[in-house]
């Protein structure tokens, strides 16, 4: 009677499940009346989801024939699926620890067993599946945090052209909050040269570049520029990071493949007076006509400022003084231009000398010009180069304490002016 019954159910289960022979790494063979009962039994009851009802019949599945019906992953799909929802309708923590640990040891099974009947499986999903089910559930498996993330870089040694970037910025997450920031750049070094064009993949670079120290940017960049020279982002971002960490020499060595690139008027601004800083007058006014060529810009009295300066360091100071005018022309309160003027008729004075007693008036009006500029300690200095008591004595148009019209030219600069008469 047993028998009967037992070969009843068979009947039903074949029945209720119409499959096709199943591809085994021994052969093919004819489904097995057992098999088809338990993957029957447990099939109706994970469809209606009396996951533990269905549980008995899976595992002899799994234990006796797991690649049951169709020779693939899809029993251990099924598990899995049932052990992590009965994890989630759980409320006592050590039961829930259970279905979670029981999910996990399916996800490390299915792999080698599936591989062995020589069953249709991607590892790939597998090993991400299950750094994913870790993930989930967290709060309850945070001792295992590890595991997942070494799936994610046995997903990466597996295939690191489809890893999605959420997972990859997961790894170097991890490199970067254990401190390892050489493996971290070496990542990020190896996703650019790899996948730099996914828009994905250029926002972790930049994400991670925004808390990796400048220093280590600078190195990670300066390799790139070497594999890619002359790419125009890369040039970019190695220039900024140059001028943030003040790396006057190597802004300067990187300046003329910057100017090369089509810069905006701020890289322009910052390569002129870097260039001015270093003594390269003609470097800065070769870029500063590179500025005024661009289309729409608004040349400022900063511009205008630090080209006399330009033209000062060259001892043309008749074009200084005509750039300082211009910078105050064009902003009245541009107090560094004011002071400009002021030094550049004492360098001027210092640079072509004085001849004779009428000459040394100069001074009056660059006194006068350093007072206008508000420099109380730069007027102060230019007395001890007033003329003498003697000397007012012997030019007969002069009168301490009255006003008297004085001019003195030095290399295209004519300083001239209505001053007051006075000794040192």
């Amino acid at each position: 009677m047993k028998n009967t019954v037992f070969a009843l159910i068979a009947s039903l289960a074949l029945v209720f499940v119409t499959v096709p022979q199943a591809a085994h790494g021994q052969g093919a063979r004819d489904l097995d009346p057992e098999s088809a009962m338990h993957y029957t039994l447990y099939f109706e009851n994970f469809k209606a989801k009396n996951y533990v009802d269905a549980l008995p019949n899976l595992h002899w599945l799994l234990e006796n024939d797991p690649g049951f019906h169709r020779n693939k992953d899809q029993n251990f799909d099924r598990a899995v699926v049932i052990y992590g929802a009965l994890a989630e309708a759980e409320e006592e923590p050590a039961q829930k620890r259970v279905y979670l640990d029981s999910a996990l040891a399916i996800l490390d099974r299915a792999i080698p067993v599936l591989q062995s009947i020589e069953a249709e499986v991607d590892p790939f999903e597998w090993v991400l599946r299950k750094g994913r089910f870790i993930q989930q559930h967290i709060g309850a498996l945070d001792d295992r945090k590890e595991e997942a993330i070494e799936a994610y870089w046995e997903c990466y040694r597996l295939d690191a052209s489809t890893l999605d970037p959420y997972y990859l910025d997961v790894l170097v997450g991890d490199l970067y909050t254990k401190g390892d920031l050489g493996g971290a750049l070496d990542l990020l070094r190896e996703l650019n040269d790899t996948r730099g064009e996914e828009i994905g993949v250029k926002g972790l670079v930049a994400k991670y570049f925004t808390v990796i120290p400048p220093t280590e940017q600078i190195g990670f960049l300066e390799e790139q520029l070497k594999a890619k020279p002359g790419d125009p982002e890369l040039t970019v971002q190695l220039f900024e990071l140059y001028q943030q960490e003040a790396y006057h020499d190597e802004m300067l060595a990187l300046a003329p493949q910057i100017l090369a690139l089509d810069p905006k008027p701020n890289v322009l601004r910052l390569v002129s007076k870097m260039y001015l800083e270093d003594g390269n007058a003609e470097e800065a006014m070769a870029v500063f006509e590179q500025l005024k060529a661009l289309p729409d810009v608004e040349i400022v009295a900063e511009d205008l400022h630090n080209m006399g300066i330009a033209h000062q360091d060259q001892e043309s100071f008749g074009q200084a003084a005509s750039f300082y005018r211009q910078s105050l022309e064009l902003d009245p309160e541009y107090s560094a231009a004011r002071l400009a003027i002021a030094n550049l008729y004492a360098t001027a004075a210092s640079t072509c000398g004085i001849e004779g007693r009428e000459q040394a008036a100069v001074f009056w009006l660059i006194a006068d010009a350093y007072s206008r500029a508000g420099d109380a300690a730069g007027a102060a200095r230019m007395k001890t180069a007033f003329p003498t008591a003697e000397d007012i004595f012997y030019v007969k148009k002069w009168t301490e304490g009255e006003s008297t019209q004085v001019s003195y030219s030095c290399r295209g600069l004519t300083i001239s002016g209505t001053t007051t008469v006075r000794q040192q």
